[in-house]
């Protein structure tokens, strides 16, 4: 038995007694009989009224505990809260939300909501957001980005729910905010790297086709001019000999420029390569690139060399080399026979500019966006042995060194590509 009810039961003891000597001494009173019983009634009620008082304060006590613990819950919880009129003016926030945007709760009060939204695109979408929870009555997500008050942002999860009254009519709209910065960022990490793993695997599935096809016409040579080599050999056919020996070298040379470009690429893809820049002479460093270009052009093709400007440069040697070789050797590639290409480099106003003009084949129109795409080979090269990768490659080694690369071409009219690099 509970404390109250004792004293309850206690009342209601002291009241029978009372009752009971009321009884004995009614004959010595003037009291009637029904005046004691209205007594009595009246006694009863006011022990009833006395039991339901304390009931009603215990119940007092408990919703005002209840009603700081809520309040307390809506003050400090870590995430955001704002209470909106019908027009989305906020008419109350608590801690979390001056906390998570770094103003006062004064910098809220009777202000729209969308104020503090970052963009045009963000304020029009919550007007939206608003107007849908406002109409259905259930509660709605929002994804934006939340203006702080140093001018930075977050990108914030807005839940709203329509709070009603008794009548069922809208009272206000509460808005709870959740920094989700970190793991939107973290979806991109993750969708970044699911990105790059399938790379790797098109580009392992490519490098087998592209393997099985370039691979296979140069060793083919190698192999018949081997077996002819002997056979010619044997006979002194000596002019024949030099002319597979020849075919020979070429067809390595075709297979260690393939294995080249692979290599250049996983070194570039995995960041082993390192930047090591050096003074150097510009026009002796092109002369240089030249002699090994024109040990390799077609008959007839010559390359002319201009430069202007400066000559003293600070630049990566190796990777200058890797840029000029692969667009010298392109420039051979895809122009015909005694056709003339022409390298231009200029020091000057801080820019490095290389230029590599041919009048080749040229690039059609409407494939030229694709270009610097790995594994990327124009309609009018599928003659042409390639892997596709050379252009690809010169991009990466350009932007390696902080410079940019553009081109002009036209289909059977030739190309021009331009690379521009900072001076150091």
């Amino acid at each position: 038995m509970s404390s109250k009810d004792k004293l309850l039961k206690d009342d209601f003891l002291l009241l029978d007694k009372k009752d009971e000597r009321k009884s004995k001494t009614k004959s010595a009173n003037s009291k009637s009989a029904a005046s004691i019983g209205l007594e009595h009634q009246l006694s009863v009620n006011e022990i009833e009224l006395k039991r339901q008082n304390e009931e009603l304060l215990a119940t007092q006590k408990k919703l005002r505990e209840a009603l700081k613990e809520s309040e307390e819950m809506f003050e400090f919880s870590p995430s955001g809260f704002f209470i909106l009129n019908i027009d989305g003016v906020i008419e109350k926030a608590n801690a979390g939300a001056t906390i998570m945007l770094g103003y006062d709760k004064i910098d809220f009060l009777k202000k729209p909501f969308s104020l503090f939204l970052y963009c045009d695109e963000c304020k029009a979408n919550f007007i939206r957001h608003r107007n849908s929870v406002v109409e259905t009555g259930k509660q709605h997500r929002f994804e934006g980005k939340i203006k702080k008050k140093d001018g930075s942002y977050f990108i914030g999860l807005v839940k709203s729910t329509c709070i009603k009254d008794e009548n069922n009519e809208f009272k206000h709209l509460l808005c709870t905010v959740a920094d989700i910065t970190k793991v939107r960022e973290h979806e991109i990490l993750i969708e970044e790297s699911l990105k790059h793993t399938k790379e790797l695997s098109d580009m392992k599935s490519k490098f087998v086709a592209l393997a099985s096809h370039e691979f296979r016409t140069p060793l083919s040579a190698i192999l018949t001019s081997t077996s002819l080599v002997e056979k010619y050999v044997n006979a002194g056919d000596y002019e024949k000999v030099n002319k597979h020996l020849t075919r020979i070298k070429s067809s390595v040379k075709d297979l260690t420029s393939i294995l080249e470009d692979f290599l250049s690429l996983e070194k570039l893809e995995n960041g082993k390569i390192d930047v090591t820049r050096k003074q150097m002479n510009l026009p002796d460093f092109c002369e240089d690139i030249l002699d090994d270009a024109r040990a390799n052009l077609k008959d007839g093709q010559i390359i002319n060399y201009h430069h202007t400007g400066g000559l003293e440069i600070i630049e990566d040697r190796k990777i200058l080399q890797h840029i000029l070789h692969n667009l010298l050797t392109n420039a051979s590639k895809y122009s015909g026979q005694n056709k003339m290409i022409e390298l231009y480099s200029e020091v000057k106003n801080g820019i490095i500019r290389l230029k590599v003009i041919d009048n080749g084949i040229g690039i059609p129109e409407d494939e030229q966006e694709k270009v610097f795409t790995r594994f990327f080979r124009a309609q009018n090269t599928e003659n042409i042995q390639g892997t596709g990768l050379g252009l690809s490659i010169t991009k990466r080694y350009v932007e390696l060194i902080s410079g940019t690369i553009i081109f002009t071409s036209k289909s059977n009219e030739g190309t021009t590509f331009i690379v521009e690099i900072p001076l150091n």
